[in-house]
């Protein structure tokens, strides 16, 4: 058997791959850098990994639907237990506790949906109407009350091409005792989709009539 012969070149060919090599296991092998987002979508999905009781609340009837559905799928999963919680919010103009038949007769609706919604996915649902002055503060207080681990709710733009969230779903980011989760499709997608919004002053002299 002849020796191997070794010339310059086919030495730093060799070295070459065996660098090439070596550079693609220590990029395999490396640690992605954590950054403030990644950190905080980590620990939301922990979060909602461990999540035992689930909170939807739902005012008026945008969105409420792919929420609920989301929040049974999540409850299924992991064996949680789900509230939907809905809001009528009463103009100051009126008692708290004066008398909606109209703003009642849709909560009703919409929590007799949620429960179809749930009960797809085999779930039961939990829930509740609650009139308040603040709506905000109305579903912090529920999720305090009753131990929620993750608030699931929609936000809707007010007009095209706004980009600020509504001063409940503001409040509920500020003071909420556990994780929350917000769907805001853009308006347009909406299109066709969403009653027409009534005014609140029009709602409540409807209400009391």
């Amino acid at each position: 058997m002849e020796p191997i012969q070794i010339t310059p070149i086919g030495a730093l060919l060799a070295v070459a791959f065996v660098a090439s090599i070596a550079g693609i296991i220590v990029w395999m092998l490396r640690v992605p850098e954590q950054t403030p987002a990644t950190l905080r979508i980590a620990k939301a999905v922990r979060l909602t990994e461990r999540a035992n009781r689930i909170l939807v609340p739902v005012i008026g009837t945008a969105l409420s639907d792919r929420m609920v559905a989301l929040g049974a799928q999540m409850a299924r999963a992991r064996h949680a237990a789900i509230e939907v919680f809905y809001v009528i919010e009463v103009p100051w103009t009126l008692p708290l506790n004066a008398r909606l038949p109209e703003a009642e007769r849709i909560a009703a609706e919409e929590i007799d949906r949620a429960r179809r919604i749930a009960a797809r996915f085999g779930v039961h649902l939990e829930t509740r109407i609650a009139n308040t002055r603040e709506p905000g503060r109305a579903i912090v207080d529920e999720a305090v009350a009753t131990g929620a681990d993750i608030i699931l709710m929609s936000d809707l733009p007010e007009r095209p091409g706004e980009t600020r969230f509504s001063a409940a779903t503001r409040y509920v980011f500020s003071h909420a005792p556990c994780e929350v989760i917000i769907d805001r499709p853009s308006f347009e997608s909406l299109a066709g989709e969403l009653p027409p919004r009534r005014p609140r002053a029009e709602a409540a002299a409807h209400g009391s009539g």
